[in-house]
């Protein structure tokens, strides 16, 4: 089969590396991913990586498409002409339109990261975190116009594992949607397959986030924001606010680590093992941070943190907040 991958982050690479190692029975005959976008101090444009990883494997640069929308008329008919079978979708970047989803012989398929119908949009992986599921998985749909809504071929799914975040979730999903793909090209190959409708009385929605969504709630529960740490870590990442000194001065920062413990009364600098944490009062039990990262720095245990402040002294009070 012909196959038009469409793809933009370092998400979507583990896929078009497993897809374009299947030549000759397949061949990936384009890749369509983002225009580059400013990158570093000097903001410079930059390739995306999957137009990286398209280059590294030796794909034509005639054969790499990055429009601003793959909806444009003159991207549809150049596409067009390469005659797809198979669209193999997977955090492109833009909504597909008719025109786009007409493109292939047989299907348009797309690997989306969770057990549909849960959890469409745009942060699953964050959301199976946040709410404390015990697994989630990849889901292989035919693409339809609206979002995430199409009928599933079929769903893997994975353990989420007590320790895991957001990063490493989306390294073991990456890895997974990239098998799912092969499996599935196996069963248009074969033409055993069908599209299994989503229940729509079961779907949830999930939204994309910003830089302001890991911003800490310290009125809910421990367990929550234990959660809510991992599943902002690396990006957005969760911070807050402290003063290390009443009517002080704050500073935003960033929580990295953090462990659940019993309730306390307030908030303050303790010692767990030997070093200086802070201890900080939840709606609900207690949490301590263990490692952060100031802004412009790197990431550091709160010891070193405290050290670099002068604070480093066990009960000193703290103010935490927006």
């Amino acid at each position: 089969m012909r196959i038009i991958f469409c793809g933009t982050p370092e998400y979507a690479v583990p896929s078009l590396k497993k897809l374009a190692g299947l030549a000759p029975r397949h061949s990936t005959v384009a890749v369509v991913s983002q225009p580059d976008r400013p990158k570093g101090r000097s903001r410079a444009p930059s390739p995306p990586p999957v137009v990286e990883t398209a280059r590294a494997l030796g794909i034509p640069d005639h054969c790499i498409f990055q429009p601003k929308s793959i909806n444009r008329p003159e991207t549809i008919q150049a596409l067009k002409a390469l005659t797809p079978d198979v669209l193999c979708v997977i955090a492109y970047g833009n909504l597909l339109k008719a025109d786009a989803l007409a493109l292939p012989r047989i299907v348009a398929l797309n690997a989306h990261a969770s057990l549909l119908p849960k959890y469409r949009g745009a942060s699953p992986i964050q959301a199976a975190l946040l709410n404390g599921d015990m697994e989630t998985g990849v889901s292989i749909i035919k693409m339809e116009l609206g979002l995430d809504t199409g009928g599933v071929m079929f769903s893997r799914n994975l353990a989420i594992a007590p320790i895991d975040d957001a990063g490493t979730l989306h390294d073991k999903l990456a890895s997974l949607s990239a098998e799912c793909f092969v499996e599935a090209l196996n069963k248009l190959d074969s033409g055993q397959y069908e599209f299994v409708p989503q229940d729509e009385n079961r779907t949830s929605r999930v939204s994309k986030l910003d830089k302001n969504s890991g911003k800490v709630d310290w009125t809910q529960d421990a367990a929550f924001i234990e959660r809510f740490v991992r599943a902002m870590n690396p990006w957005p990442g969760a911070w807050t606010r402290v003063a290390l000194a009443e009517n002080g001065p704050t500073q935003r920062l960033r929580v990295v680590r953090v462990e659940i413990r019993g309730d306390i009364a307030g908030n303050e600098v303790r010692d767990a093992d030997g070093n200086a944490c802070f201890r900080i009062k939840c709606g609900q039990g207690s949490l301590l941070i263990l490692e952060v990262q100031p802004e412009g720095k790197r990431v550091m245990s709160t010891a070193e943190f405290l050290r670099g402040s002068g604070r480093a002294f066990a009960g000193q009070k703290l103010i935490f907040g927006g």
